[in-house]
């Protein structure tokens, strides 16, 4: 099985270079690989840099099971886009990377970077508005 088809089996639907690294580290640490095991430990790491992430309507990022960082990344979405942290995990926005709207710009300059974890929130709304929860 190649690492794609693989990646669909575990309901991931991403594909990059650092999406290889991670795998071939993973092969190479464990004596015992599970799908299971490939899973977590591809959630847990999950870096985006210098990409750029489109979507008709809506982007939700959810750093469910694991951390988030989002670096030197443009995003766009016309109508929302959420940045979510559940317990225990975090989401890292920042080093320029711009996050945009319709009606709404978030940017971020040099090294600077917006973080929220344990449940905080960022919501880029379709009337304009920009929410921070914690």
């Amino acid at each position: 099985m190649d690492i794609s088809n693989l990646l669909i089996t575990l309901g991931l639907n991403i594909s990059s270079n650092v999406i290889y690294d991670i795998i071939e580290n993973y092969l190479k640490k464990t004596t015992s690989p599970t799908k299971e095991g490939l899973k977590e430990t591809l959630i847990s790491e999950l870096k985006i840099n210098g990409a750029e992430i489109k979507a008709d309507k809506i982007i939700e990022f959810l750093a469910k099971n694991g951390d988030i960082t989002i670096e030197g990344t443009s995003i766009y979405a016309s109508e929302k886009i959420e940045l979510v942290s559940s317990k225990n995990t975090f989401f890292s926005f920042g080093n320029n990377s711009i996050s945009k709207t319709d009606k709404t710009a978030i940017e971020t300059r040099g090294n600077s970077k917006i973080v929220g974890k344990d449940g905080a929130k960022i919501v880029q709304d379709k009337d304009g508005s920009i929410r921070f929860y914690t």
